[in-house]
């Protein structure tokens, strides 16, 4: 039992460094292409972040800004879509899918997150 606790203790040390450096690179993306395209904001931004970073095409980076809004800003108050919310989605769908083993994270990534983007974001 006790060894199983010392690899879960290892995991979430991981993944907290994971989110930590993915949001900090997620931050210079949003600093770069906003420098670069200052009349995009919001949602537009966010695409393009995501288009520019991933390779995305535009119609996938949407499909994204629609789940991060549907699993942060629609419960238990509706809110606008935060940059914040889409590197906390975009954080752990890439973690998860690169550790298919998993059915979860330990880590509170959410946190981490806004650590590291700022709330105005």
């Amino acid at each position: 039992m006790r060894s199983h606790s010392f690899i879960e203790f290892v995991l979430a040390v991981a993944e907290r460094h994971y989110a930590r450096s993915a949001s900090r690179a997620m931050l210079a993306w949003y600093r770069r292409v906003r420098r670069r395209n200052e009349q995009l904001n919001g949602r537009s931004l966010y695409e393009r972040i995501l288009v520019e970073r991933s390779g995305l095409d535009p119609m996938a980076a949407a499909g994204i800004l629609v789940r991060s809004e549907q699993s942060f800003c629609e419960w238990p108050v509706r809110r606008q879509l935060r940059y914040r919310d889409v590197v906390h989605y975009v954080l752990v769908e890439e973690y998860l899918d690169s550790h298919r083993t998993l059915r979860g994270t330990l880590t509170n990534m959410g946190a981490v997150v806004s650590r590291v983007i700022p709330p105005e974001l």
